[in-house]
């Protein structure tokens, strides 16, 4: 079994890893900050009246100083609030708590952390802001977790997956899935832990977010450990190392050098757990990590115990315990007396042996007592990790007069940088106005040549339309006139010569006169319809129809839905005749006696069904024969228009058509 210190280890990291992932939101506001202005970002702050801007501003302002100058950065956040408040932006409010949760985290006070975020969850739950709530969810399970109170973490945690699940705001499920497996090794339910920290390490890997890889991996490796799978969890911690020199980040390398000395403690390999010891002591030698020393220490102590080297092991063992005493570490001082018990045995020295065991006896007493009063136990870790925090800030201060000197270095090195990336911007816009003009000019070319297209159509047109003008007036005057005379010169006969009053072939003759007539006047109509001119498309269209319809050829029903309007003459020509040719068709090849002409316009759009309950047609067939389709097909397609044909043997036809009439409208 691995040593009790191998157990913390993971917990201490695990509680590393939730204060790096616990408001991702302040980590993107801060890296937003360091790109921006500082001025800019002031007067902005400064600005009368203020606005939600002026919130944000103080917020992103007030991450400037975070976490060297925490009080600086405090204030900031709370003028941003007063802001808010004297706005009513509620979310203004919520998004407090998200920067301001640290501060209170760093000083120890995670009940007043906990009221707060509860008071958020309160605001986006009534904003309906699932993806913001699901981060208030989310931060509350941290705080229950800070106050060790594990089966509330664990509910808020996987309240918090369900939401982000739901918005699929699938970027922060790594993170929670990592929370919710250190939730379940610290309740040493490792199966459950296995099972959240391999979907965490399997999304990271997805979206190639290498510290949440090696997060997850820690939490993964001790898993596989405590289920006795020796072997995976030192391949898992090996990978933690690497991914640790990767970034660049030390805690990693210990997390794995620290669980893997445990592992080859457990498998008697004592010369290889020693080695891993040494390692951890050389970084934290460089790295000032109280935690990653004291576990280090006492891990190595007990290695060297266990080689024989007792007279060593009791340096070690003796300075550990003044590190344990100082961190107020309990649980680890207690392991502590005890190797320092086993030590003095070891070197034949009963009475200091008796002590420690004695201190060893009553710290355990102490500890066993506590994990029954649960609420005893929440006060104690925090009160611990408060004194741990403060340690922290104290660090920290002393670090802030290096800071401000190397501030100015930063300030140009940001003003360098928004520099290039201005000059980046300005090229990227130079090249989408090259680029969407490049592709008006490409769109003007296309539209110039449809239009070139339609006037060479028109001119076609007129030339048609020219002849059948003259062979309209030809009939209509010439051969019709004439026709005319005749029958007059017929009826002057007709009272002159009795005999003919009563003569039926006189009277056939007449009649084939008077159909003759008929005839020549409707041909000379629909070589020039009158109607198209005078009234437009819509109006010529149905007394086309009407037309066909009196004749007793076929019955064609005409619609019309839309306010029609009126275009180009030689338009409007050319869509009579293809409608015509259309209803001629049917006449002349689908056997039909019954037939449907729809007319309609939206906006730019219009559209012209023509259908029929005929025999139908094979289109491939009707292709092959001629090219009376084809050249249909082209004529549409020249007015800016398309044809959709649907016919089948024995089903009828039906014909859509649609034109684009912005070009050719009045």
């Amino acid at each position: 079994m691995l040593s009790a210190f191998g157990m913390r280890r993971d917990i201490t990291s695990m509680k590393r890893i939730i204060t790096f992932t616990l408001l991702y939101c302040l980590a993107a506001w801060h890296a937003h900050a360091q790109q921006q202005a500082v001025d800019s970002l002031y007067r902005l702050m400064q600005r009368q009246p203020a606005d939600t801007n002026t919130v944000a501003a103080c917020y992103a302002y007030g991450n400037r100083f975070f976490p060297d100058q925490p009080d600086s950065s405090a204030f900031y956040y709370k003028k941003g609030l007063a802001v808010a408040r004297q706005l009513h932006y509620l979310r203004g409010i919520a998004q407090f708590t998200s920067y301001y949760l640290y501060i209170l985290n760093q000083r120890g006070e995670y009940a007043k952390g906990l009221h707060m975020v509860t008071q958020a969850a309160v605001i986006y739950r009534a904003l309906k802001d699932e993806k913001n709530l699901g981060i208030a969810i989310n931060n509350m399970g941290n705080q229950h977790h800070e106050l060790g109170n594990f089966s509330a973490a664990a509910g808020y945690y996987l309240q918090a997956i369900a939401l982000a699940e739901k918005t699929q705001h699938t970027v922060v499920l790594p993170k929670l899935y990592n929370n919710v497996a250190s939730i379940f090794l610290s309740l040493e339910d490792y199966k459950k832990s296995l099972q959240y920290a391999t979907k965490a390490a399997a999304l990271g890997r997805q979206q190639k977010d290498t510290p949440r890889i090696a997060s997850a991996l820690v939490n993964l490796g001790y898993a596989q450990t405590k289920l006795g799978r020796l072997q995976q969890g030192e391949a898992t911690f090996m990978e933690v190392i690497r991914l640790g020199r990767y970034l660049g980040d030390s805690t990693y390398v210990m997390d794995g050098y620290i669980n893997s000395g445990s592992i080859y403690s457990d498998q008697n390999q004592h010369q290889k757990a020693l080695r891993q010891y040494e390692k951890t002591m050389a970084i934290t030698d460089t790295y000032p990590d109280q935690d990653y020393r004291l576990y280090a220490q006492l891990g190595y102590g007990q290695e060297l115990l266990k080689t024989g080297q007792a007279l060593r092991a009791d340096s070690i063992i003796a300075s550990t315990i003044a590190l344990a005493s100082k961190m107020q570490a309990t649980d680890e001082l207690r392991q502590t007396y005890l190797t320092a018990a086993e030590i003095k045995e070891a070197l034949h020295q009963p009475a200091q042996a008796l002590q420690y065991r004695k201190q060893y006896e009553a710290l355990n007493d102490s500890l066993l007592g506590a994990s029954t009063r649960k609420h005893v136990e929440q006060l104690e870790i925090a009160y611990q990790t408060a004194q741990k925090d403060k340690e922290l800030a104290e660090k920290k201060l002393l670090l802030a007069e290096k800071d401000v000197q190397l501030e100015w270095k930063a300030k140009w090195q940001a003003i360098f940088l928004l520099t290039i990336a201005l000059l980046a911007v300005l090229a990227t816009l130079i090249w989408l106005r090259y680029r969407a003009r490049r592709k008006l000019h490409a769109q003007q070319l296309q539209t110039i040549e449809k239009e070139r297209t339609v006037q060479v159509l028109e001119a076609l047109m007129q030339g048609e339309e020219k002849e059948r003008v003259r062979l309209s007036k030809d009939l209509h005057d010439g051969v019709g006139g004439l026709l005319s005379a005749v029958k007059m010169h017929f009826s002057a006969i007709r009272h002159e010569q009795e005999v003919l009053r009563d003569n039926p072939a006189y009277a056939h003759a007449v009649h084939l006169l008077d159909d003759a007539i008929t005839d020549i006047r409707k041909t000379a109509h629909n070589l020039m319809p009158e109607t198209l001119y005078r009234l437009g498309l819509g109006e010529a269209l149905q007394a086309f129809c009407n037309n066909i319809s009196y004749s007793g050829t076929l019955q064609v029903s005409f619609y019309s839905t839309g306010e029609i309007g009126r275009f180009k003459p030689n338009f409007e020509l050319s869509v009579y005749r293809i409608v015509q040719e259309l209803v001629n068709n049917i006449i002349k090849h689908s056997r039909a006696n019954e037939a449907l002409v729809q007319l309609s316009q939206h906006d730019s759009l219009l559209a012209i069904t023509v259908e029929d309950n005929g025999v139908g047609f094979n289109q491939q067939s009707a292709q092959q024969r001629g090219n009376g389709l084809t050249s249909l097909q082209s004529r549409i397609r020249a007015l800016n228009g398309n044809i959709a044909i649907d016919a089948a043997r024995g089903q009828g036809t039906t014909a859509y058509i649609e034109f684009d009439v912005s070009i050719v409208t009045n």
